[in-house]
């Protein structure tokens, strides 16, 4: 008979040595951003269309789980999309907590701090779809176990909101469920950006077409239907709340492995 003590830890060994899933996905550092960035290219297409297959009716409306693998109907104005792009959420750090109660004021200028920009709608997009223009970054179907995005909704007190004080701060943080960045090994673009289904709603600059020059994209920790596309323009650029942070981009070429700019000639 075999000892029962031995089996666990040999099983807790593999666990243990097995590679991470996401890190086949993950391109790595490009010699065109810094290292804690990744190359986003492609061609961006205005409007994409997928066929739902798995619809669900919420509270409001439907909400689509699923879509016909393959099936893609691509329309309007095509963009080419090169861009460094943060591989986590702000701070863009692996195991950080990511930032919340931020708005796109404060994404432009903490970006800015650091020789970056809010990421573009259409970045963002071409980042989350890949090439195959996914309807999420990691497939055709919602799977709840891959991204940060199945929590139980909790109902805020509103009052508590508004401005940035102690009181909201509070607030946000007894409504916190997200995860570090990074810890959701397989919630990666094939870009091996990280995070950009659930965990935090993430500010953009949006198109020209749009009523606010922010928006809000990816949804957060109770949102798992929410994917590349469908943004949220409803707010204006002021505006903060529990789940709402950012990532930053910048041009490639522009800064070094360090995140420095680059001297001319260089």
């Amino acid at each position: 008979m075999s000892d029962p003590l031995a089996a666990l830890i040999a099983i807790s060994l593999a666990f243990a040595s097995a590679p991470d899933p996401g890190a086949d996905l993950d391109p790595g550092p490009s010699a065109e951003c810094p290292n804690d960035m990744r190359l986003v290219t492609g061609k961006h297409i205005d409007e994409v269309q997928h066929l739902c297959i798995d619809p669900r009716q919420d509270v409001k409306d439907v909400k689509c789980f699923a879509y016909w693998e393959g099936l893609t109907a691509l329309e309007g104005p095509e963009t080419d999309i090169g861009v460094c792009m943060d591989q986590y959420e702000a701070p863009n750090k692996k195991g950080a907590k990511p930032f919340v109660m931020k708005s796109y004021k404060n994404a432009k200028k903490w970006c800015s701090e650091r020789h970056k920009r809010p990421c573009t709608e259409q970045e963002w997009e071409t980042a989350c779809e890949g090439p195959k223009h996914l309807p999420y970054a990691y497939g055709w179907a919602v799977d709840k176990k891959v991204c940060n995005s199945d929590k139980q909704w909790l109902a805020p007190d509103w009052n508590k909101f508004g401005k940035v004080d102690e009181e909201s701060e509070k607030e946000s943080q007894r409504l916190w469920q997200g995860a570090p960045s990074g810890r959701y090994t397989s919630c990666v673009s094939l870009f091996g950006i990280y995070d950009m289904n659930g965990n935090v709603e993430e500010w953009v600059t949006t198109r020209k077409t749009r009523k606010w020059p922010g928006a809000l994209m990816g949804g957060f920790w109770a949102k798992p239907w929410t994917g590349c596309r469908g943004t949220n323009d409803a707010h204006e650029p002021g505006f903060v709340f529990y789940e709402t942070g950012f990532r930053c981009c910048a041009d490639p070429g522009t800064l070094d492995a360090d995140g420095k700019p680059r001297k001319k000639g260089s």
